[in-house]
């Protein structure tokens, strides 16, 4: 159905004049989306030849309507076009058109935003400038909007406390109206997306002092910011003030408190705050929806999840990517990999394209599962599809062919990552030198590690355990060692398989007095100690023939509650409830 119906002429109106014809053409074929780029320079073209002027409202509505337009196959940037006719029109000159007029400026600037093309939008308001055409605030706000877009936000800050006059002209309301509550919002918005809380709540203070008064978008976006700096209590503040200016949260007020408590994982907040929703009567919408049903799989109650999915769409809100992505992932976490498979093969019937995190949470879910041959379906339909695979994608696959021990694989997806560009993270290192340790090439393996933190990769307690048992289990304890004090040294605290790592290998090399040292300083370290430990400790002093310190660990092992694994030699357990009998310790 076409978007834009032009008035069309009555039997009593005079015949358009060309001008106004081939407008009306643009506008149809708009519409009906049947507009190209190679169209429409030609009619354009032609417009620029007629004799009549075209009037500069006619003019302006048309670039509006393409600064509007939905992308279609036809025209994909309706803002990029409307670009690229006007400048079309100024190489051709003035003559068959009205000189443009601020709001034709206007409406190219917020172009130049819409096209993701900001970098233009100061070059047309110096045009502007130049034309010595008076400046209104709309002009100014969508120059701001296109600063802030190239994270040029200090720039826009300037131009919003020092250059913008305060009797600027709305071209909608013809009076003084500048700054305005939107100029506001519009830096305000490009600190907190530069991470600038601190800037953001000065600005929103000046404004107040200005005597700007905020509104729903303002208190929403510093709440939001707020939220992501993970300072729940000031948000919370932060919608007090609002509600107490008589300024009515909505839906978007409530959703980003929810998404922020259940990043944190403060679940109970979440729910008070959906029940504070029902009572106030604020509609839910889908990103509520969503935020609920993430809350209600970190709780493990996936059933009432799916529930609620299946009810949005009776509730007018029809599910979008996230929702997919939400339950998806919820099913995956309990198991439920066919599940997970049909609500993922749901989603691409209900023609809602899944992103990378959908295609990610798929493959690492089947790889989990065992299923590493399907991943290969999946990878290759994410790739038609458009989908880039990114870091997340190859970590899950590696992980899948490590741990099905396909090395092979392993390798051909590291060096894919390579030719394909696709940066390494410290999993990727980690999944490498795994890799490099089990094909026998030490020395790579050693580079790799000490390359890490040169490549911003900085090592974790992963990192530290993959060389320790690779050197243990070569017998180079020295180099071992070393590899911990380094890990000391660079504060990445030893963990429980770190530390039974070095004790195994000392044990195995019979140098009990270095596991020893070890054990008492994973203990003093408050490190947690289980069974394997002990088990460890007991059989290496066992092995020696130390049976007093052999007993006293497996003594010490039972009056703290621990109990043995079915993997203890029966022998061993035998002959250590032999020797607790015989010392009448039983």
């Amino acid at each position: 159905m076409p978007r834009f119906r032009p008035r069309s002429p009555s039997f009593h109106d005079p015949v358009p004049s060309p001008g106004y014809q081939l407008l009306n053409e643009f506008k149809d074929r708009l519409g009906s989306e049947t507009l190209s780029p190679e169209l429409a320079h030609q009619l354009f073209g032609k417009l620029l030849r007629q004799p009549v002027k075209v009037p500069e409202r006619a003019l302006n509505g048309f670039f509006a309507s393409l600064a509007r337009a939905p992308p279609s196959i036809a025209c994909p940037d309706g803002p990029a076009l409307a670009i690229a006719l006007f400048k079309q029109m100024a190489r051709a000159g003035q003559r068959p058109v009205t000189a443009p007029t601020v709001h034709t400026y206007s409406i190219l600037i917020d172009c130049c935003h819409r096209a993701r093309r900001p970098d233009l939008g100061p070059a047309f308001f110096g045009h502007l400038l130049k034309a010595g055409i008076r400046e209104d605030v709309i002009t100014f706000n969508n120059l701001l909007k296109c600063l802030c877009d190239m994270k040029r936000t200090e720039e826009a800050l300037d131009m919003l406390l020092h250059r913008m006059p305060g009797d600027l002209p709305n071209v909608i309301t013809r009076r003084g109206h500048s700054p305005n509550v939107v100029s506001y919002n519009m830096v305000i918005g490009g600190f907190l997306k530069e991470g600038e809380i601190s800037k953001a709540l000065d600005l929103f203070r000046e404004m107040i002092q200005q005597g700007v008064v905020p509104n729903v978008v303002t208190y929403n976006s510093i709440i939001d910011g707020q939220c992501k700096a993970r300072a729940m209590d000031k948000a919370e503040g932060v919608l007090r003030q609002m509600v107490d200016n008589g300024v009515r949260p909505n839906t978007v007020s409530n959703s980003s408190l929810i998404h922020g408590y259940s990043t944190l994982g403060q679940l109970e907040d979440v729910a008070r705050l959906l029940e504070e929703m029902k009572t106030q009567g604020i509609m839910w919408d889908v990103f509520t929806c969503s935020s609920f049903m993430d809350y209600l799989c970190k709780t493990g109650r996936i059933k009432e999840a799916a529930e609620l999915y299946y009810s949005m769409a009776e509730k007018g809100h029809k599910p979008n990517v996230v929702s997919y992505n939400t339950l998806i992932d919820g099913f995956l976490k309990v198991g439920e990999i066919s599940k997970a498979c049909d609500l993922f093969h749901e989603m691409i019937q209900q023609r809602i394209e899944p992103d990378v995190v959908t295609y990610n949470s798929i493959i690492d879910g089947l790889c989990k599962a065992s299923e590493i041959d399907k991943t290969k379906v999946v990878l290759r339909q994410m790739v038609d599809n458009g989908v880039r695979p990114d870091t997340v994608t190859y970590n899950s696959l590696i992980h899948g062919y490590s741990t099905s021990g396909q090395s092979e694989e392993v390798a051909r997806l590291l060096e894919e990552m390579k030719t394909q560009g696709i940066m390494w993270d410290v999993f990727t290192c980690n999944s490498f030198m795994d890799y490099l340790w089990k094909t026998r090439r030490i020395k790579e393996a050693a580079e790799l590690f000490y390359s890490m933190a040169e490549k911003g990769h900085k090592p974790n307690v992963v990192s530290y355990g993959i060389m320790l048992h690779g050197y243990a289990k070569c017998g180079k304890m020295d180099a071992a060692m070393l590899v911990f004090e380094d890990m000391l040294k660079h504060d990445v605290n030893p963990d429980q398989v770190t530390y039974l790592i070095v004790i195994a290998a000392f044990c195995r090399m019979g140098r009990m007095d270095d596991a020893m040292d070890k054990f008492s300083e994973m203990i003093d370290m408050g490190v947690p100690h289980d069974n394997n430990v002990y088990e460890c400790m007991i059989k290496g002093y066992f092995r020696q023939g130390d049976l007093v310190q052999a007993n006293k660990l497996f003594t010490e092992m039972k009056n703290k509650g621990i109990r043995h694994s079915p993997r203890m030699g029966n022998e061993t357990r035998h002959n250590m409830f032999d020797l607790v009998i015989g010392t009448g310790m039983a």
